[in-house]
């Protein structure tokens, strides 16, 4: 089968079922209880290696953004490590799974090396995931995994961990979308263990007053949710308040306390920026950087394409589609341009990021799967989303999520397969 075709087979994905019990503003969330995607053992290690890779590919990354020596102190393995992350690639259809099964490890992580959209660092929807595929009393192969990550940075550190929000913007939209409460509502630090498995919730205000109240130290092990609010992210000049990383001395506490590797001075040179970057796809040749629309031209793209399988004649000639992602800062699909070289339209809309969100990197566009669900007779294409971490110094794949949508949707057409009111998801896990 061609790399530009979609795979597509039949499978029985069993009736909808749509959750209501989960509290969230962005629910009700849909799936399909009796389909259960399956991952060999191969597929698992070659997850797990990447991500082993991805932690090397951060060394230079902090050794650029560190402020002083107790940056970032508490993320260390015999090197820098993120404790949880999350693996956004193209869907493994059960063809494929079975293909895989049959290959070598190293064959199959260069396989899912170009399959991978992007690897984030700081993850998301805890309540979702852990609580969306536990069935008849039992937990969901996530949350089972999830807890032992903060377990065993619990019982190393002898320390509870706390989400801290950093913008104002960040704290209400993880109470409306984790929670499913408005600012003015209480939250007890039970209800965030029970729903989410982290100890406690700051706002920036209540991180100042527990600091006060602690004298400036913290006895928290903090995992730091400083990605932009949606509306900075669709206005990239939006100028956001940052009350805690203004503060160099509160800064400077929460860089040392970190078990996220994604603190920037909002006034940081761009080059040690580190929040939200996509710098490591580059060192783990998963995409190509660019400054300009030239670059799609150069000698450099042109190798990048050859490790790919593709020349570059094809995407100047615009035989092959390719997807531009801002380099730092964003996430999701926002501020991505997709489209082939030759179109007026994608030349205009990339040019015109490239002023706004400064250097981009570059993939291939990739092609999801689709599966015709037999049962309803509905056709629906897929991402994996799939979750590795640390515990007890090894990697772990934690569990994963395949997120459907049907075929003929605006998001589908437009390769914008991620999380909204039209997904149905399905739970990934391996054998073990």
């Amino acid at each position: 089968m061609s790399e530009d075709e979609n795979i597509m087979e039949t499978i029985d994905c069993g009736s909808i079922k749509e959750h209501k019990e989960i509290r969230s503003a962005l629910g009700p969330f849909r799936t399909f209880p009796d389909y259960t995607i399956i991952y060999p053992e191969v597929v698992i290690k070659a997850l797990c290696n990447l991500y082993e890779e991805y932690n090397q590919a951060f060394i230079p990354l902090v050794a650029t953004n560190r402020e002083w020596e107790t940056d970032y102190g508490l993320c260390m393995n015999g090197s820098f490590v993120n404790y949880c992350v999350q693996i956004d690639m193209v869907g493994l259809s059960e063809v494929e799974l079975k293909i895989l099964d049959s290959m070598s490890e190293i064959e199959v992580r260069e396989i899912l090396r170009k399959k991978i959209f992007e690897i984030e660092n700081s993850i998301a929807m805890y309540q979702l995931l852990e609580r969306i595929f536990s069935q008849n009393g039992h937990d969901s192969f996530f949350k089972i995994r999830f807890r032992a990550v903060l377990d065993d940075l619990r019982r190393r550190f002898d320390k509870p961990i706390a989400l801290l929000a950093v913008t104002e913007e960040k704290y209400e939209a993880i109470l409306a979308s984790e929670f499913g409460r408005c600012p003015d509502e209480k939250l007890t630090n039970s209800e965030v263990k029970n729903l989410s498995g982290f100890d406690t919730l700051f706002s920036p205000q209540q991180f100042c007053e527990y600091l006060v109240t602690n004298n400036g130290e913290c006895k928290h092990l903090l995992y730091v949710r400083s990605s932009d609010p949606i509306a900075k992210l669709k206005k990239p000049n939006l100028v956001v308040d940052h009350p805690l990383l203004s503060d160099s001395a509160v800064r400077r506490v929460i860089k040392a306390n970190a078990l996220t590797l994604n603190v920037d001075i909002p006034e940081m040179e761009y080059d040690r920026r580190i929040n939200d970057t996509k710098d490591y796809m580059v060192e783990m040749n998963m995409a190509f950087p660019i400054i300009s629309i030239e670059d799609l031209h150069s000698d450099g793209f042109r190798e990048y394409l050859y490790t790919q399988g593709i020349d570059l004649a094809d995407v100047e000639s615009g035989k092959v589609s390719i997807r531009c992602k801002p380099t730092k800062g964003a996430y999701g699909c926002y501020g991505h341009v997709s489209g082939f070289l030759t179109e007026k339209k994608f030349s205009k809309n990339l040019k015109r990021n490239l002023r706004l969100r400064g250097p981009y990197v570059i993939q291939l566009e990739m092609i999801t799967p689709i599966v015709v669900n037999s049962s309803l007779g509905v056709e629906l294409t897929y991402i994996d989303r799939n979750f590795v971490g640390m515990i007890n110094g090894h990697p772990q794949f934690i569990g994963g999520v395949r997120n459907l949508i049907p075929t003929d949707a605006v998001e589908a057409r437009e390769h914008r397969i991620h999380g909204n009111s039209l997904s149905i998801y399905a739970e990934i896990k391996s054998m073990n």
